[in-house]
């Protein structure tokens, strides 16, 4: 079965009914790590373009929400490296175990894994550069709120990156779970955001960042 396809069921397999975000249901780490790291998937998720797109320095704290298998978060730890940190958060415990141990197998003592609640990514104020979101958002129920939560924990001129599935796109979760980019940056913008960067060298994705909206 080709990535493309085990990503297209993943989708179906979450679907819950127009609207509705998209389910976690990834308890099989063995299975879904072999699907998330697949070399397949770089040549269309294009993780190097990606983190020099980001423009890191040495020293900034990343936060990578939905982290899974720390497919970002691991690259995230070298970019900042030595002093900086890069921190995996997940809902799933799996998956903070499976990013613990590469953390580990990898040698990299700036990174770092640990399980969330749903509803709020329960970080400290002043804590983050940036804090990136990759194919989870549309996961995310009450957007809003999350977005409002994300606010304090960005240190001044930190700032949200968010990479997420086009509707066009042949791959990702069913098309009434979709969050177009027009709609995500509405999202953004009722919370509080705005728009300050956008790439599109992805072919599937597209890839925003936001900072939060200067206070009238």
């Amino acid at each position: 079965m080709t990535l493309l396809l085990v990503l297209a069921l993943i989708g179906c397999a979450n679907a819950q009914g127009p609207g509705e975000p998209a389910r976690h249901q990834f308890h099989d780490v063995s299975h879904w790590a072999e699907v998330f790291e697949s070399p397949a998937r770089a040549k269309w998720q294009k993780p190097a373009e990606v983190v020099r797109a980001l423009d890191l320095k040495p020293g900034q704290t990343v936060v990578d929400i939905g982290a899974g298998t720390g497919y970002f978060t691991r690259r995230f730890a070298r970019a900042v490296a030595p002093s900086g940190q890069a921190i995996g958060l997940d809902i799933e415990p799996g998956m903070v175990a499976y990013m613990k141990a590469d953390a580990a197998k990898l040698k990299l003592p700036n990174y770092h894994a640990r399980v969330v609640s749903a509803d709020s990514p329960e970080l400290p104020p002043d804590c983050a550069d940036l804090v990136f979101f990759c194919d989870v958002l549309h996961h995310i129920g009450n957007r809003d709120s999350y977005l409002q939560k994300l606010k304090p924990a960005l240190k001044p001129g930190g700032r949200v990156a968010v990479i997420d599935f086009k509707r066009s796109s042949p791959i990702g979760p069913p098309a009434g779970m979709r969050i177009s980019r027009e709609q995500m940056i509405d999202q953004f913008k009722q919370a509080g955001y705005r728009l300050v960067g956008e790439r599109d060298f992805l072919p599937y994705q597209y890839f925003l960042e936001f900072k939060p909206a200067p206070r009238n």
